[in-house]
């Protein structure tokens, strides 16, 4: 499902899920597939590293979220894929840009 920024307040609250993401989130990032960071409605995750050697992250709403506006578009990916660079050397506010650049909301 395509979201929408009229739906459920998401624009809003994938913003703020971004913003909000601890800096010791944002950088060391695994090589493997894992959950980096969530809270009751979304969650950053590591998808893996792709054939131009670059981090996968994504933000996808969780199954059984808190706020039941969001609960349809679960699992849906909200944000990304956001393709980082291993080896260029990002501040935490270009990762977090990368984020809001691929927003689908």
């Amino acid at each position: 499902m395509r979201c929408s920024p009229f739906v459920g307040g998401l624009e809003p609250r994938v913003r703020n899920f971004i913003d909000y993401i601890p800096d010791s989130k944002l950088s060391g990032f695994p090589n493997l597939p894992t959950t980096l960071y969530k809270d009751v409605d979304l969650r950053l995750d590591m998808q893996g590293i792709t054939s131009n050697d670059e981090w996968n992250i994504q933000i996808q709403v969780n199954f059984g979220c808190k706020t039941t506006s969001l609960r349809p578009f679960a699992p849906t990916t909200v944000a990304g894929p956001a393709l980082v660079s291993r080896t260029a050397s990002l501040s935490l506010e270009e990762i977090r840009a990368i984020l809001r650049a691929t927003m689908c909301c």
